[in-house]
């Protein structure tokens, strides 16, 4: 359960840094293109904020997500054991930082705004850093958790039940940063 765990947190951190760089690196190729970028972040934030508060009201209306994990990822974790286990979870690390964009790229894209609009690089791949900690963490940490004897089911029924104020806080976060940035306060 820690390799796999471990396997799946790098694969989700390398892919987002090594995007984060790939876009920043294009932006600093081709600087004209960086207004649309950085106004086409700002929708998607907004947009991304928007699916949040939709989703909040999913969840409540129909007791489930309007975000889905596709079944296929699903059963590609299921097969991940034996020696290949580092390499699948990896690989399973880095599809899931794709196929979970919408819930937490809004606030990868603010960074990376920000990112574009100022000048330090060294700071910019600290927040790149900090942001990839703060998603891998709460993996790691549940990860920990199961290997250790966690009741999986009980890890489950804590996710399912405050899913909903999860989402709706995380929408007016990110519908309020899509402001903030379109304003160029932060």
């Amino acid at each position: 359960m820690l390799l796999l765990t471990l396997g799946f947190c790098a694969g989700i951190f390398v892919t987002y840094m090594v995007v984060g760089f790939g876009i920043l690196n294009t932006i600093s190729y081709f600087p004209n293109i960086r207004t649309i970028i950085t106004t086409l972040m700002v929708i998607l934030v907004a947009l991304l904020g928007l699916w949040h508060l939709y989703d909040a009201y999913y969840i409540k209306k129909h007791s489930k997500s309007s975000f889905k994990t596709p079944r296929s990822f699903v059963e590609f974790m299921g097969k991940a054991e034996g020696k290949n286990i580092l390499i699948l979870s990896f690989a399973g690390g880095s599809i899931f930082s794709l196929v979970k964009a919408p819930c937490v790229g809004a606030v990868y894209l603010m960074i990376l705004e920000m990112l574009i609009t100022g000048d330090d690089m060294l700071g910019g791949v600290m927040y790149l850093a900090l942001y990839n900690l703060g998603v891998v963490l709460p993996i790691l940490i549940i990860g920990a958790l199961l290997a250790f004897g966690v009741d999986p089911g009980k890890v489950n029924n804590f996710r399912e039940k405050r899913r909903a104020e999860v989402r709706l806080i995380t929408g007016i976060i990110l519908i309020l940063l899509a402001v903030l940035l379109n304003f160029n306060i932060i």
